[in-house]
Protein backbone atom coordinates (compact mmCIF):
# COMPACT_ATOMS: atom_id res chain seq x y z
CA UNK A 1 0.00 0.00 0.00
CA UNK A 2 1.40 3.23 -0.69
CA UNK A 3 1.91 6.08 1.84
CA UNK A 4 -1.58 7.22 2.61
CA UNK A 5 -2.38 10.44 5.04
CA UNK A 6 -5.57 10.33 7.50
CA UNK A 7 -6.01 14.18 8.73
CA UNK A 8 -9.37 12.90 10.49
CA UNK A 9 -11.92 10.01 11.07
CA UNK A 10 -14.12 11.50 8.36
CA UNK A 11 -11.23 10.29 6.01
CA UNK A 12 -11.22 6.67 7.76
CA UNK A 13 -14.90 6.15 7.23
CA UNK A 14 -14.36 6.92 3.40
CA UNK A 15 -11.28 4.17 3.45
CA UNK A 16 -13.60 1.80 5.39
CA UNK A 17 -16.47 2.44 2.83
CA UNK A 18 -13.67 1.75 0.06
CA UNK A 19 -12.48 -1.62 1.35
CA UNK A 20 -16.48 -2.65 1.93
CA UNK A 21 -16.91 -2.38 -1.75
CA UNK A 22 -13.89 -4.48 -2.90
CA UNK A 23 -15.03 -7.35 -0.17
CA UNK A 24 -18.70 -7.24 -2.21
CA UNK A 25 -16.91 -7.57 -5.26
CA UNK A 26 -14.72 -10.36 -4.36
CA UNK A 27 -17.68 -11.89 -2.61
CA UNK A 28 -19.62 -11.64 -5.91
CA UNK A 29 -16.77 -13.39 -7.92
CA UNK A 30 -16.49 -16.22 -5.26
CA UNK A 31 -20.22 -16.87 -5.32
CA UNK A 32 -19.83 -16.80 -8.73
CA UNK A 33 -16.95 -19.46 -9.33
CA UNK A 34 -17.97 -21.18 -6.76
CA UNK A 35 -21.18 -22.31 -9.12
CA UNK A 36 -19.25 -22.92 -12.13
CA UNK A 37 -15.83 -24.77 -11.23
CA UNK A 38 -14.43 -27.91 -9.90
CA UNK A 39 -13.48 -27.43 -5.90
CA UNK A 40 -9.56 -27.37 -7.05
CA UNK A 41 -10.06 -25.33 -9.89
CA UNK A 42 -11.50 -22.71 -7.65
CA UNK A 43 -8.73 -22.96 -4.95
CA UNK A 44 -6.57 -22.08 -7.79
CA UNK A 45 -8.28 -19.35 -9.32
CA UNK A 46 -8.09 -17.81 -5.47
CA UNK A 47 -4.53 -18.43 -4.78
CA UNK A 48 -2.84 -17.77 -8.61
CA UNK A 49 -5.77 -15.59 -10.62
CA UNK A 50 -6.74 -12.00 -10.02
CA UNK A 51 -10.10 -12.83 -8.73
CA UNK A 52 -9.83 -10.60 -6.08
CA UNK A 53 -9.90 -6.72 -5.87
CA UNK A 54 -7.15 -4.65 -3.93
CA UNK A 55 -8.97 -3.02 -0.36
CA UNK A 56 -8.50 0.76 -1.67
CA UNK A 57 -6.32 0.29 -4.72
CA UNK A 58 -9.03 0.35 -8.24
CA UNK A 59 -7.18 -2.67 -9.48
CA UNK A 60 -7.32 -6.84 -9.06
CA UNK A 61 -5.16 -9.15 -7.42
CA UNK A 62 -5.46 -12.68 -6.03
CA UNK A 63 -7.92 -13.08 -3.37
CA UNK A 64 -5.40 -14.72 -0.85
CA UNK A 65 -3.76 -11.28 -1.08
CA UNK A 66 -6.89 -9.80 -0.95
CA UNK A 67 -7.93 -11.38 2.49
CA UNK A 68 -4.94 -10.19 3.91
CA UNK A 69 -4.47 -7.00 3.06
CA UNK A 70 -8.29 -6.12 3.75
CA UNK A 71 -7.60 -7.25 7.59
CA UNK A 72 -4.55 -5.12 7.39
CA UNK A 73 -5.70 -1.81 6.42
CA UNK A 74 -8.81 -2.01 8.59
CA UNK A 75 -6.86 -3.02 11.97
CA UNK A 76 -4.49 0.39 10.18
CA UNK A 77 -7.71 2.38 10.40
CA UNK A 78 -8.49 1.38 13.39
CA UNK A 79 -5.20 2.35 14.78
CA UNK A 80 -4.90 5.59 12.93
CA UNK A 81 -8.39 5.93 14.59
CA UNK A 82 -7.65 5.40 18.60
CA UNK A 83 -4.05 7.71 17.39
CA UNK A 84 -6.53 10.63 16.52
CA UNK A 85 -8.52 9.95 19.98
CA UNK A 86 -5.37 10.26 21.88
CA UNK A 87 -3.26 12.23 20.38
CA UNK A 88 -5.69 14.79 18.95
CA UNK A 89 -2.76 17.09 17.49
CA UNK A 90 -0.90 13.83 15.87
CA UNK A 91 -2.91 14.75 12.23
CA UNK A 92 -1.61 14.26 9.95
CA UNK A 93 -1.01 10.11 10.14
CA UNK A 94 1.07 8.40 7.71
CA UNK A 95 -0.13 5.11 6.79
CA UNK A 96 2.95 3.02 5.70
CA UNK A 97 2.09 -0.34 4.46
CA UNK A 98 3.15 -3.03 2.69
CA UNK A 99 7.21 -2.03 1.52
CA UNK A 100 7.03 1.22 2.90
CA UNK A 101 9.98 2.20 5.06
CA UNK A 102 9.17 3.42 8.31
CA UNK A 103 7.01 2.39 11.02
CA UNK A 104 3.39 1.12 9.71
CA UNK A 105 1.49 4.42 11.17
CA UNK A 106 3.68 7.59 11.94
CA UNK A 107 2.87 11.21 12.92
CA UNK A 108 3.79 14.13 10.83
CA UNK A 109 5.53 15.27 13.61
CA UNK A 110 7.08 11.70 14.50
CA UNK A 111 5.91 11.85 18.66
CA UNK A 112 3.45 8.92 17.53
CA UNK A 113 4.79 5.73 15.97
CA UNK A 114 2.94 2.29 15.82
CA UNK A 115 2.83 -0.74 14.10
CA UNK A 116 -0.34 -3.13 13.45
CA UNK A 117 -1.12 -6.03 12.36
CA UNK A 118 -4.33 -9.07 12.01
CA UNK A 119 -3.55 -12.76 12.94
CA UNK A 120 -5.35 -15.67 14.22
CA UNK A 121 -3.62 -15.33 17.69
CA UNK A 122 -0.94 -12.85 18.55
CA UNK A 123 1.62 -14.94 19.20
CA UNK A 124 1.78 -16.20 15.01
CA UNK A 125 5.23 -16.15 13.55
CA UNK A 126 6.45 -13.98 16.60
CA UNK A 127 4.58 -10.93 15.09
CA UNK A 128 3.49 -9.54 18.27
CA UNK A 129 7.31 -9.40 19.80
CA UNK A 130 8.66 -8.60 16.59
CA UNK A 131 6.34 -5.55 16.15
CA UNK A 132 6.98 -4.26 20.01
CA UNK A 133 10.63 -4.65 19.20
CA UNK A 134 10.69 -2.96 15.78
CA UNK A 135 8.84 0.26 17.05
CA UNK A 136 10.96 0.45 20.64
CA UNK A 137 13.48 1.59 18.03
CA UNK A 138 12.11 4.47 17.01
CA UNK A 139 12.93 8.26 18.35
CA UNK A 140 9.11 8.42 19.19
CA UNK A 141 7.63 9.72 22.16
CA UNK A 142 4.53 7.56 21.97
CA UNK A 143 5.05 3.97 20.67
CA UNK A 144 2.16 1.59 19.84
CA UNK A 145 1.41 -1.78 18.61
CA UNK A 146 -2.53 -1.89 17.53
CA UNK A 147 -3.95 -5.80 16.59
CA UNK A 148 -6.56 -7.59 15.91
CA UNK A 149 -7.13 -11.43 16.77
CA UNK A 150 -10.35 -13.01 16.74
CA UNK A 151 -11.67 -13.46 20.54
CA UNK A 152 -8.75 -11.92 22.17
CA UNK A 153 -9.34 -9.11 25.61
CA UNK A 154 -8.98 -5.99 24.68
CA UNK A 155 -7.05 -5.34 27.73
CA UNK A 156 -3.85 -2.82 27.08
CA UNK A 157 -0.48 -4.39 27.27
CA UNK A 158 2.97 -4.06 27.98
CA UNK A 159 5.57 -6.08 27.69
CA UNK A 160 8.48 -6.21 30.56
CA UNK A 161 11.22 -5.84 27.92
CA UNK A 162 9.88 -2.92 26.34
CA UNK A 163 7.92 -0.78 28.96
CA UNK A 164 7.70 2.22 26.47
CA UNK A 165 5.67 0.65 23.90
CA UNK A 166 2.00 0.25 24.93
CA UNK A 167 -0.09 -2.56 23.12
CA UNK A 168 -3.59 -2.30 22.25
CA UNK A 169 -5.57 -5.00 21.36
CA UNK A 170 -8.84 -3.96 18.50
CA UNK A 171 -12.09 -5.19 19.20
CA UNK A 172 -14.04 -6.27 15.96
CA UNK A 173 -16.58 -3.20 16.17
CA UNK A 174 -12.95 -0.77 16.55
CA UNK A 175 -11.65 -2.48 13.51
CA UNK A 176 -14.92 -2.90 11.09
CA UNK A 177 -16.19 0.27 12.41
CA UNK A 178 -19.49 1.00 10.42
CA UNK A 179 -18.35 -1.25 7.15
CA UNK A 180 -21.40 -2.27 6.00
CA UNK A 181 -22.28 -6.32 5.80
CA UNK A 182 -19.43 -7.23 8.25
Amino acid sequence: MPSHTIHDRGQIEQLRKTIAAATTNAAKAIAHLAGSTAPIEAFVRMKFHELGYHPIENRRLNLIEQVNQTFTYLVSLAAAEQILIRHPGSAPISLNLGTSAGSDLESASQSVAAEVFAAVHRTNNRKLVKDVAKVAETDATHKYVFFYCPGEDCKPLRLERFPDVEVIPLSEQQVWGDVPNV
